[in-house]
């Protein structure tokens, strides 16, 4: 008869069964494995039902929550991977719900493009991004969709300007990128003179760093390990979640190739020390 094994690990047991069984890698072996852990003991099986239970229902509804008030700490960082997973898949869902169809121009999640526009000024689209084009005789006005675009504007009469949710932005003559996001937009510019709401931008000192997706790099220096996933999740499907805010705030530092986005976990992995769990349309750092 197996030696008792305390609860807490039987329930980090119960939940890596969990993590293995639904990652799609599990075999038929695998899965007769875990039938006979569960057989194991009753402890086992109780384990191995609230796992199940836990797995199904954390995060989406407040029972499922209520019904362990002494949770482990290794639930507890479950129940955080399933609320971000919620949160990924209705922001996936919102997403598809952008009116992209409308878009003159228009990339997928990890695609870049460079287009010319009809005056000379150039654009390159980042990672799910929408542009439309609305030149006129007296100005030239495009608007940004979703998304994040480098413009390289040339001199014109008419001005250049850029709508992106909140206030417009002009720029001629000038190179600059534009991100929409939720609370308006953000600008940086590299080169040359553009203006929001009547104010003159200041030449942004690393802009060059930040805008070096145009060449399919990232570059940080120093950057907390969250806002480097945060920004490595824009070039692919599903969420990249660390549920540990202290390791959150590790800097990070490196040159990445944006083609080979999963090359950039695997590199953090080692120079890190990180480990990294993979779960349908979820990664988790910890």
């Amino acid at each position: 008869m197996p030696a008792p094994q305390p609860l807490s690990t039987l329930s980090d047991d119960a939940l890596d069964w969990q993590v293995l069984l639904h990652s799609g890698n599990a075999t038929a072996i695998d899965h007769s494995r875990y039938q006979h852990w569960c057989r194991l003991s009753p402890a086992h099986a109780e384990a191995a039902a609230e796992a199940e239970a836990l797995w199904l229902d954390l995060g989406h509804t407040p029972t499922a929550k209520a019904s362990l008030p002494a949770a482990p700490r290794r639930w507890r960082w479950l129940s955080a991977v399933a609320a971000s997973l919620v949160l990924g898949m209705a922001g996936h869902v919102a997403w598809q719900q952008l009116p992209i169809w409308r878009a003159d121009y228009h990339t997928s999640v990890g695609q870049r493009q460079s287009l010319t526009l009809a005056d000379g000024s150039r654009v390159t689209l980042n990672s799910a991004s929408a542009l439309s084009v609305v030149f006129d005789e007296h100005q030239r006005k495009v608007v940004l969709e979703a998304g994040e675009a480098l413009f390289e504007t040339v001199a014109d009469p008419r001005p250049f300007v850029v709508q992106a949710g909140g206030a417009p932005v002009t720029g001629n003559a000038a190179v600059f990128s534009v991100r929409r996001e939720p609370g308006g937009a953000q600008v940086l510019l590299a080169e040359g003179q553009a203006e929001v709401a009547g104010q003159v931008l200041q030449p942004t000192p690393d802009a060059g760093t930040r805008t070096a997706w145009q060449r399919g790099k990232l570059i940080f220096n120093g950057k907390p390990l969250g806002q480097v996933l945060a920004e490595l999740e824009r070039y692919q499907h599903g969420r990249i979640v660390i549920p540990d805010q202290q390791l959150a705030a590790l800097e990070v530092s490196g040159v990445f190739d944006l083609d080979d986005p999963h090359a950039l976990l695997r590199t953090l992995e080692q120079r890190y020390g990180l480990k990294v769990t993979y779960l349908p349309f979820l990664a988790v750092v910890y």
